[in-house]
């Protein structure tokens, strides 16, 4: 008996490795993650989707981001807190998080936009037709 099932990837590994949602090959940026200099394409280089769906799409992305700065701001002064002793220096805190923000930066800006595409978008989603290398854009 044959398998006719493909494999596709999981919604969650396509999101961590910042993959289109709609195909779930192309990717969304181009660049590392932790250079100066982020850039987000324009349209997906397997499918051709348009990532900033109307102008100010992703604004939203700033409140998503702000929420996860909220949540490593959270976690890093409990840990500075922790290690420090019960450290209440205002100056250490401001410290902690003041770099937690500019090395976390590049990392927030890529997931604050995929975690917006993936699940905050509920008229975008996966379509098979467009997954994996059979597709070819025209």
């Amino acid at each position: 008996m044959e398998n006719n099932n493909t494999y596709t990837i999981g919604s969650f590994k396509a999101a961590r490795e910042c993959k289109c949602p709609r195909c779930r090959t192309g990717q969304m940026f181009g660049g590392g993650m932790f250079s100066l200099k982020q850039k987000m394409n324009k349209n997906c280089p397997h499918c051709g989707f348009k990532f900033e769906i109307e102008p100010g799409f992703f604004y939203v992305s700033m409140f998503v981001s702000y929420a996860l700065s909220v949540a490593q701001f959270v976690a890093v002064c409990i840990a500075a807190y922790v290690l420090s002793g019960g450290s209440e220096s205002p100056w250490l805190y401001l410290t902690v998080c003041t770099v937690t923000a500019i090395l976390l930066s590049g990392f927030n800006f890529r997931y604050s936009r995929v975690i917006q595409l993936y699940w905050l978008t509920p008229s975008l989603s996966f379509n098979e037709k467009y997954y994996g290398d059979a597709y070819k854009k025209s």
